[in-house]
């Protein structure tokens, strides 16, 4: 709301506050008759404080005191109820140097620590020099302090609430203090249909324009700044706008329990997001999300969020998008993330809404194929775009992404990891589903990320860790494809060069070609635990050539073509403590990809999640059995060049 001086603000505070229900019932509260009109009689405020006698308040206290105090003086001596729990405060007689009475400031400056901030500091030393406006109150201080002084010559006002056992609350200046007060009482009242005034009309307006421009794709940060104080205020409808669009940008604010799972907007859209983050979360009891719903609800719920952690949950919309949404579910069960985010982007303009508190399509975050791939620039992308109501034929969105790059293989050997693993395989001629047949029972799982498939983060046995699976270029059937699939696994603990060897063999079986890459880099220098890093190529179930580096040595096997001598990699050393192999690890990757023209999809193998399947261990402790899940992903890309 724009601030146009004390004296009109503070005059509709007061018509305001004496129209509101809050004040009807107060008034009934104290069962006394004629009490309401006492109270709106008697008002908010006083009459003016003349310029004598601040200055005389001033020489008083030794100080001038702060703009927004200072022109608030001027326009009334004090104000009651600016708060719940103080009922008179900042007139001119009243107002005192606090000179901290309990002993807080000690208490305060010894909890500082050489973590504290320098608003901690500042915040401990405010109790003895702070100016004290709260003069009656139920246990509750208004402290402006001049040692916090902005460069408008404000000072910071510090609400203390005795009772609470919390810290202060700082606000900028009085004037701060004062409008956020407001916007609580209008807060307050705002669910009263009945509570309608020249700022509930204004803030609606605000509201309304602010909507339909969101649908317009118009300056999303603008309109965000309008619903959020439209939301300040209590206004309905206000936080549901205000949900939709800090949830595309990455910020949470997702509604639960407001509405029927019928209504679309609240079932298909709000609540998947929250039972997302009521299973990610620590909490062991359902009734956290369950029991803000409808007890009708209460069944569906329980399997909402079962569809959610069993990750079986799939994202549905209407019309034109929601049949983009079923070809880009297909795109990112490939792995092809990439493709996916593009028909995702192409289907925005005839996304439709469900009603006029529709925004965006939010429950698109939900879907455990679909939500990884929209990041939080790319939530921006979907605001930014013309789309429902705010598609003109003249509206023009954001324009499409570049066209992706080829991620290539060596940013797997990215980062400043002292300590990483992975193997992957990669087959020719055949789709992601039929390498899950040639390595596991071809059962696909319910899509993993990388976390859940890590044995150094989910402390999973090393014996169990297994590849997953992936296609470079896939036919539109995804059941075959003249293009390569691979097979991706992260977090190993240790790598047995004969033991991988049935992978590349199932993989190029029947006449195909397949490449098995597998590095283990720990960190240290023990001779046990030496780093590793294993290449081999294949064709119909032969090792052509391969090599395994180890502590510095290097086992070779088969005629090599000069691109993929392992001595251009990782040069001999004499000393095997001091090699490296992670010196070598990105230049092989390298060589491998341009070889091989392959890439991996960094993205939806880094961030998306991916259909799993049950593979036989490659190490095998004696006594042992059982599988483990292995990640399946694909990617659209040119077709590799013959095998050198």
């Amino acid at each position: 709301m724009e601030f146009l001086g004390w004296r009109s603000f503070l005059d509709r505070w007061n018509a305001e506050w004496a129209a509101a229900p809050s004040t009807r019932e107060e008034a009934e509260e104290d069962g006394e008759e004629g009490s309401l009109e006492e109270m709106v009689e008697e008002g908010l405020g006083f009459p003016p404080v003349s310029e004598e006698r601040i200055s005389a308040l001033e020489q008083r206290l030794g100080a001038t005191l702060p703009p927004s105090y200072r022109s608030f003086l001027a326009a009334s001596d004090g104000w009651r109820r600016a708060d719940s729990a103080v009922y008179l405060m900042g007139t001119a007689d009243g107002v005192h140097w606090h000179g901290d009475p309990m002993g807080f400031q000690a208490n305060y400056e010894n909890a500082l620590s050489a973590n504290s901030s320098a608003q901690d500091v500042v915040m401990a030393g405010m109790w003895s020099r702070a100016l004290q406006l709260s003069l009656d109150s139920d246990m509750t201080d208004l402290l402006l302090d001049p040692g916090d002084v902005n460069a408008e010559g404000e000072w910071a006002l510090y609400v203390y609430r005795g009772w609470s056992g919390e810290y202060p609350t700082r606000f900028e200046s009085f004037g701060a203090y004062m409008r956020a007060r407001f916007a609580e009482f209008h807060d307050d009242n705002g669910a009263d249909p009945g509570f309608v005034n020249d700022t509930t009309r204004a803030l609606d307006a605000s509201l309304e324009r602010a909507r339909l421009a969101c649908l317009a794709g118009d300056d999303i940060d603008r309109q965000l700044e309008a619903i959020t104080e439209a939301m300040s205020y209590g206004r309905p409808g206000a936080r549901k706008l205000h949900a939709q669009l800090t949830s595309m940008l990455g910020r949470g604010g997702y509604l639960h329990g407001h509405g029927r799972l019928d209504d679309p907007l609240i079932g298909r859209e709000f609540m998947p997001l929250a039972a997302v983050d009521h299973a990610r979360g620590t909490h062991r009891d359902d009734g956290w999300f369950l029991t803000p719903l409808h007890e009708d609800d209460q069944a569906r719920g329980v399997q909402l969020l079962e569809r959610i952690r069993e990750r079986r949950h799939v994202y549905e919309s209407p019309g034109p998008f929601g049949e983009a949404i079923v070809a880009a579910r297909e795109q990112a069960s490939l792995g092809d993330t990439d493709g996916a985010w593009r028909t995702v982007e192409a289907a925005l303009p005839d996304w439709e809404p469900y009603g006029d508190d529709h925004i965006a399509p939010v429950g698109l975050l939900a879907d455990p194929l679909l939500g990884p791939i929209v990041t939080p620039e790319r939530g921006r992308r979907v605001l930014s775009t013309p789309r429902g109501a705010g598609r003109t034929a003249s509206a023009a969105g954001p324009g499409p992404l570049d066209e992706a790059v080829p991620d290539g293989l060596a940013w797997l050997a990215d980062g400043p990891r002292s300590r990483h693993a992975y193997r992957f395989v990669l087959a020719e001629g055949v789709s992601p589903r039929e390498l899950a047949e040639r390595l596991g029972d071809g059962t696909l799982l319910p899509p993993h990320n990388q976390l859940e498939t890590d044995p150094w983060q989910n402390r999973v046995r090393a014996t169990l860790d297994r590849v997953g699976a992936c296609a470079t270029e896939a036919a539109a059937d995804g059941k075959s494809g003249s293009g390569w699939s691979f097979a991706f696994r992260n977090g190993l603990e240790r790598v047995q060069p004969k033991r991988l060897h049935s992978l590349g063999e199932k993989a190029s079986r029947s006449g195909g070609r397949s490449v098995l890459v597998c590095c283990v880099i720990r960190g240290g220098t023990s001779e046990a635990f030496s780093d590793t890093f294993h290449f081999s190529y294949w064709e119909d179930g032969r090792e052509r050539y391969g090599f395994t580096v180890t502590g510095g040595v290097t086992e070779r096997s088969g005629d090599f073509p000069e691109t993929l001598d392992p001595r251009r990699f990782f040069p001999q050393v004499p000393d095997r403590k001091a090699a490296d192999e992670r010196v070598g690890e990105r230049r092989a990757l390298t060589a491998i990809s341009e070889t091989f023209g392959l890439s991996l999809p960094r993205f939806a193998i880094r961030h998306g999640r991916l259909p799993a399947v049950m593979t036989e261990p490659v190490i095998r402790p004696a006594g042992t059995g059982g599988g483990v899940q292995i990640t399946l992903v694909a990617r659209s890309a040119r077709t590799p060049p013959s095998a050198p």
